[in-house]
């Protein structure tokens, strides 16, 4: 029996999928995962399962969508398929024209919704966009590509006793900063902005619209990345309590020649370490090639941790196969 599930992967620390999330991945005959998904959470699907690949590139949204619905509807006709978005699909994840395609095809489907970025990057820097007395209210939005349209919104007052909460906005940073200063925001305002929110690699800047653009110069901070806009995001000046995890901000390559333990890979992200596990040997999956290709080319600032007899000559043996190294 066919059957379509649209979930949300939430931000990025794999423990924050919601157990039916989870469960639906269990069931699943093909996985459509996009690239803010955390690869652990594909371990959770069955061995038999497809994984396909529908990430985004940059100004190609249109196009890249419409294929996503062509292989909802391939794929959806015929198979349990899950539909694997990175945060939470309601929010500014296109959730609506997938559930048209569906709908419009007379396929069965169920959305679980993930936990979504403003909540989670910004706790998981140290402050909440909602707090009595500082934030009581908290406003979320994308810059449009008319910005015009997008400097109408009231953002300036909402973010006087409130916060904004920007995603996909870092490409109009210095925009933003100018919206906010034309409408009457004081340049002490504070701002902070949020890499890879919840994930081992997370990184902050933090300052206010006078410094943010230099804070983010010296930080190095790009896409993907949530902004927060108000007082409250002063907080994240501070050491957040994730920040003070025991593995924050170390990154592992885990290679292994023997089955995964996925709850033993949780065991290092619930101390704030990236990990990417890397199956070689008789235990490779040939499932992942394509996020090896990805993810590998960049783990050189990756600690190596092997696993299992003869798990660094299969590594070796893997690069040499994927980058035709040799």
């Amino acid at each position: 029996m066919s059957q379509v599930y649209l979930v949300g992967a939430g931000p990025g620390d794999p423990q924050l999928l919601t157990l039916k999330g989870a469960q639906a991945l269990k069931k699943a005959e093909v996985v459509l995962y996009d690239r803010l998904v955390n690869p652990l959470l594909l371990y959770l699907a069955p061995k038999s399962a497809e994984l396909v690949y529908v990430g985004k590139k940059p100004h190609e949204h249109g196009t890249i969508q419409e294929e996503i619905g062509e292989k909802l509807l391939h794929y959806g006709k015929e198979k349990v398929t899950v539909r694997l978005k990175g945060g939470d699909p309601s929010i500014f994840g296109r959730v609506a024209e997938e559930m048209a395609v569906l709908e419009n095809a007379d396929i069965s489907y169920e959305v679980v919704p993930g936990i979504t970025s403003a909540v989670s990057a910004s706790i998981y820097a140290g402050f909440a966009v909602t707090e009595r007395l500082i934030s009581e209210k908290c406003f979320i939005c994308t810059p449009t590509e008319k910005l015009q349209d997008f400097s109408k919104e009231p953002l300036g007052e909402i973010a006087k006793n409130g916060s904004v909460v920007v995603y996909m906005g870092m490409e109009k940073l210095e925009e933003l900063v100018t919206i906010f200063l034309n409408q009457g925001s004081a340049k002490e305002l504070p701002v902070a902005i949020v890499e890879w929110g919840t994930w081992g690699r997370q990184k902050k800047a933090v300052g206010t619209l006078a410094t943010i653009t230099q804070k983010v110069l010296e930080k190095e901070i790009h896409n993907p990345a949530l902004i927060v806009l108000g007082q409250s995001a002063k907080k994240a000046e501070n050491i957040s309590w994730f920040e003070k995890l025991p593995g924050y901000n170390k990154k592992i390559i885990y290679v292994t020649n023997e089955p995964l333990d996925l709850e033993k890979m949780f065991t290092y992200t619930s101390e704030g370490t990236d990990i990417y596990p890397v199956l070689v040997g008789e235990a490779y999956d040939s499932r992942f090639a394509e996020l090896h290709e990805r993810i590998l080319k960049e783990y050189e600032n990756y600690e190596m941790v092997y696993v299992g007899e003869n798990a660094q000559k299969d590594f070796q043996t893997l690069k040499e196969k994927l980058f035709h190294e040799g």
